[in-house]
């Protein structure tokens, strides 16, 4: 029972749909404004795509993310607010990971009606995740688009989806973060989450079956938003060598780092209980539930080994729990090992 591809996500077809159909063209758009260029885009495989303004200007970061579905969870608890803290978090803390200060944020919220009471809680959570963050919403969309969207049984809650764009800078002549620096003897530190944050939640939802309303709470859990931990540990001083959204993909999102190196994870903490109800509920395996969630994990920080009592010091100062869980090893083959699940992944998935 517990197949991610089972549950309605086929992730293997999608990024070889992206790779053959779609990233050919895109690879071919071009900025047509003097002395601006791209820096780190889709070819890079990070987590945010950077802009050069020019000599002695700051770069500008920006990345697109939505909440999935755990919107279905929202709609069937009749609870909204934290999937707009989610979006946020969502873009925030992939700009983060790419070096980038978050700034700003627009939305788009997709609706098959207009409705006052989910709209205000949605824009509630949009306000809290980003005065969480420490940045704008400037802008956004409201589409009444009800022919593109699922029916609905009378009564139930507005179909809706909602996006959010996010636009982060970067000081003049700062180097993108994009992993490359990472080294063998790096030491990596991870920052807990908050639940299964926003990934994740079709096999969830197929998992837990009837259970899901009775774990709503849980489920619920909005994303944690880690830009206050980056800033504390820019304004420290702490030389990052890369940083890691522990979002789709799970753990091995690490292999998103530039470096030709491998990952030993070997101090993982306890996973929350929600991630042992979902491996139970629909007998998950070990290797598609670390595939697939963030095990208790939301970011990873990868620094030389004389760094790491500055760098905890510094997130926990913000409020964070944060450990070490895990070294940088000689890895030409790029894999993930988790000694204490006895789990081996490279490319998208655990062997």
């Amino acid at each position: 029972m517990g197949d991610y591809a089972a549950s309605g996500v086929d992730e293997e077809r999608e990024q070889t749909a992206f790779s053959a159909v779609m990233r050919p063209w895109l690879e071919k758009t071009r900025v047509a404004r003097a002395g601006v260029r791209v820096t780190s885009g889709i070819g890079s495989g990070h987590f945010a795509s950077v802009l050069s303004l020019g000599e002695g200007l700051p770069s500008v970061a920006i990345t697109t993310d939505g909440v999935g579905t755990k919107i279905e969870i929202a709609r069937l608890a009749g609870r909204f607010e934290t999937v707009g803290i989610d979006c946020v978090a969502n873009n925030v803390n992939d700009l983060i990971c790419a070096g980038a200060d978050p700034v700003a944020l627009v939305d788009y919220i997709a609706v098959d009606e207009v409705d006052e009471r989910v709209l205000g809680e949605l824009a509630r959570g949009l306000f809290l995740g980003a005065d969480a963050a420490g940045i704008a919403v400037v802008g956004g969309e409201i589409a009444q688009v009800a022919s593109m969207l699922a029916s609905r049984a009378e009564g139930a809650p507005p179909v809706f989806d909602l996006v959010g764009t996010a636009v982060g800078v970067l000081p003049p002549g700062a180097r993108v973060l994009d992993g490359s620096a990472v080294v063998p003897g790096d030491v990596v530190v991870g920052l807990r989450s908050s639940g299964l944050h926003s990934n994740g939640y079709s096999l969830a939802r197929r998992a837990l079956g009837d259970h899901v309303l009775a774990l709503s709470d849980a489920l619920l859990e909005p994303t944690r938003v880690y830009v206050p931990a980056a800033r504390a540990l820019w304004a420290a001083g702490v030389e990052i060598h890369g940083m890691v959204h522990i979002s789709g993909g799970g753990l091995l999102n690490v292999l998103r780092l530039a470096a030709e190196v491998g990952y030993v994870l070997d101090g993982l903490p306890p996973a929350p209980q929600i991630f042992e109800a979902v491996r139970d509920g629909g007998d998950v395996p070990p290797a598609e539930m670390y595939a697939t969630f963030n095990m208790g994990i939301g970011l990873c920080v990868v620094v030389d080994a004389s760094a790491v009592d500055a760098a905890v010091a510094a997130v926990t100062e913000v409020g964070e729990v944060a450990s070490v869980i895990g070294r940088v090893v000689d890895g030409p083959d790029r894999r993930v090992e988790l000694p204490a699940v006895g789990l081996v992944g490279r490319g998208d998935a655990f062997a």
